[in-house]
């Protein structure tokens, strides 16, 4: 019997990069996220981790794809290393160049203003919101044909389950597993 889940979250160290929503260049804390599923026996198990990296300006928080996190671990810097270089009077100049790749350009969500864990229904209407707003023939933004084709592109993603998929994993979104339906003690 299914009872329920939870996420764990452990501090591991910062890195030096630039966040893609509010272009801020600093150290970001950077946390191992585990869920965890608790079952009928009361025993809890590992679901899912993933490396999680957290802008300290907006706290928004990226997934690191697999393929990077060995590349994250060599530049992390940990707190106490942290510590003893602020100590040693090392400067933010120092400390906060940014190493990892930048990101560029707005993501799907960003474009359609959704949040990741959006469902189908969120997606359309999210869409028709902004179609009626920038549609070329009723918008008079200079932008509004450009505006359109991303909305469209990003909207053409996000409803494809199959493409919606691996655009999360191409940008560091990992979904929990689907679990089957909890069943009862009558159905055993």
């Amino acid at each position: 019997m299914f009872l329920g889940s939870r996420e764990e979250t452990g501090h591991v160290g910062y890195v030096p990069a630039r966040c893609p929503k509010c272009a801020h260049q600093g150290l970001f804390s950077v946390y191992d996220s585990k869920r965890k599923l608790t079952v009928i026996a009361l025993v809890a198990l590992p679901l899912s981790q993933q490396m999680v990296v957290e802008c300290p300006k907006c706290n928004v928080r990226m997934g690191v794809p697999p393929e990077q996190v060995q590349q994250l671990h060599s530049q992390m810097i940990t707190p106490d290393k942290l510590a003893s270089m602020a100590s040693n009077g090392g400067t933010q100049q120092q400390i906060a160049q940014p190493q990892m790749p930048v990101p560029r350009g707005k993501t799907a969500y960003q474009v359609l203003q959704l949040d990741p864990a959006a469902e189908e229904e969120v997606v359309e209407a999210a869409f028709k919101r902004l179609a009626l707003k920038y549609h070329p023939d009723t918008s008079k933004s200079p932008d509004a044909s450009e505006r359109m084709r991303e909305i469209i592109e990003a909207h053409s993603v996000l409803t494809d389950p199959t493409k919606r998929a691996r655009y999360d994993q191409s940008i560091g979104i990992r979904r929990p597993v689907k679990l089957p339906p909890a069943m009862r003690a009558s159905d055993v």
